[in-house]
């Protein structure tokens, strides 16, 4: 008769690889970011973007905004969009040409239509 290999070695060995490399990958996984837009849009606290003014319309209260671009990918251009400033920003305080950062409300940026309401807009 044969006799069994003793594998208890083999086992615990093995058992312990497979622990240290799901810690690792777990590590891994936990400091890679998402950059995804989706991810920024259910942000609370608002997503940073910049822009220049094109037009400021005091009848709608709306401010004209190209070039806008998120602060966190600022090589993708979102193109012209419609800004809705806080009810507390004076639209005078801004003109054709200037360079603004704004507070975006996440809930209110609407793609399709290019629109969206500040938090909060500063001129840089």
């Amino acid at each position: 008769m044969k006799e069994k290999k003793d594998n208890t070695i083999l086992y615990i060995t093995s058992t312990i690889a497979f622990i240290l490399m799901g810690i690792i990958l777990t590590g891994i996984i936990n400091k890679t970011k998402n950059t995804d837009v989706r991810t920024r849009a259910s942000s609370t606290n608002g997503i940073a973007a910049t822009g220049v003014v094109s037009s400021v319309d005091s009848i709608k209260n709306t401010i004209s905004v190209d070039q806008l671009f998120f602060v966190s990918s600022p090589n993708k251009g979102m193109g012209s969009w419609t800004v809705t400033p806080p009810i507390t920003f004076n639209l005078d305080s801004i003109t054709s040409g200037n360079n603004i950062s704004i507070t975006i409300d996440p809930t209110t940026l609407a793609i399709t239509t290019h629109t969206l309401t500040a938090k909060e807009i500063k001129k840089k």
